[in-house]
């Protein structure tokens, strides 16, 4: 995996044409509130600066500073990209604007690919150990079996609600762990951004070559309208979680920010292990989607044994 690594730790550098680069914040959810950016930017001197790249989107808006620092003999990167409005990107902007180096350029970069990569760089920095010191010595199991059950519910799925993979419609999968269920996903054509809160399991599927390291993100789902809008044409749950009454609550967070992420007649799969989770799905959701509820027949007899699929109501 180290030459994998080093590859992709090359792409965001390629993309702003420079060299060795950190992030100073030390988590993708911590890009949204940028604490650490501020404070590091509010201390650089220009004394200290050799170089600095300012880079803007298509829309000419400022998302990010390169700054080339004498001593360290790298590059740091200083971001907006996801932060909120309001106060911290003024604060971002103004301290950006008094950066000031020996030598000075501008960039224009696609705005989703300069994302991509910032998302890219925690990944690359999980496999590297720098945000992530689990020891994943447990042999990777990925069960053939469920994979080809899940393509046939995906199949029916994406016939019957006439969903063109072709189409590039953006996706989501709440709850990755380390990928199990992505394989399917991704043999479908469906190469959905992979959300999970627990960064070891996205570590794994990281280095099993499984998740895609600019789409995949260690993030709390009951959190998913704070770090994206109503931007997924479909969002995906496989074995949700145990939907027992004493879970209910933890979950009826999660699912409740789904339809807050969904565009218009946006569409939702979600797998559990047993009916009477279904049901609790639907009171959590019936207000929201129109929802088909069966049994999948091709399961093992406990993954993915009921599935949820529904549409958005107007």
């Amino acid at each position: 995996m180290n030459e994998e690594s080093d590859r992709l730790k090359t792409e965001l550098s390629n993309l702003l044409a420079i060299d060795d680069f950190v992030l100073v914040e030390d988590s993708y959810a911590g890009q949204k509130w940028i604490d650490k950016t501020l404070d590091y930017m509010s201390k650089v001197k220009e004394a200290d600066v050799l170089e600095v790249i300012r880079v803007y989107g298509e829309r000419n808006e400022q998302i990010g500073i390169a700054v080339r620092d004498k001593d360290l003999g790298f590059w740091i990167i200083f971001t907006d990209v996801i932060a909120e409005e309001g106060m911290r990107k003024e604060e971002f902007e103004a301290l950006a604007r008094d950066i000031k180096g020996a030598e000075e350029s501008e960039l224009v970069v696609e705005r989703e690919k300069f994302h991509e990569g910032v998302i890219e760089f925690y990944s690359v920095g999980l496999v590297n150990r720098l945000f992530c010191d689990c020891d994943l010595k447990a042999e990777s199991f990925y069960p053939r079996g469920r994979v080809e059950a899940l393509k046939k519910v995906l199949s029916e799925f994406l016939g019957e609600y006439s969903i063109d993979t072709a189409a590039n419609k953006k996706t989501l999968e709440i709850g990755c762990g380390d990928g199990g269920a992505t394989i399917a996903l991704h043999e479908s054509g469906i190469f959905p951004f992979t959300i999970d809160v627990d960064k070891c399991e996205i570590c794994k599927g990281l280095e099993e070559g499984v998740l895609e390291p600019k789409k995949s993100i260690v993030l709390d789902c009951s959190l998913l309208s704070t770090f994206f809008g109503k931007e997924f044409d479909v969002v995906f749950g496989f074995m949700v979680g145990k939907l027992t009454p004493f879970e209910r609550f933890g979950w009826e967070k999660v699912l409740r920010e789904v339809p807050k992420v969904l565009k218009t007649n946006g569409k939702v799969l979600f797998t559990v292990s047993s009916e009477e989770e279904t049901v609790i799905l639907d009171e959590i959701l019936s207000g929201e989607f129109e929802a088909v509820i069966k049994e999948n027949k091709e399961s093992d007899g406990y993954l993915d044994q009921w599935v949820y699929t529904g549409e958005l109501k107007d």
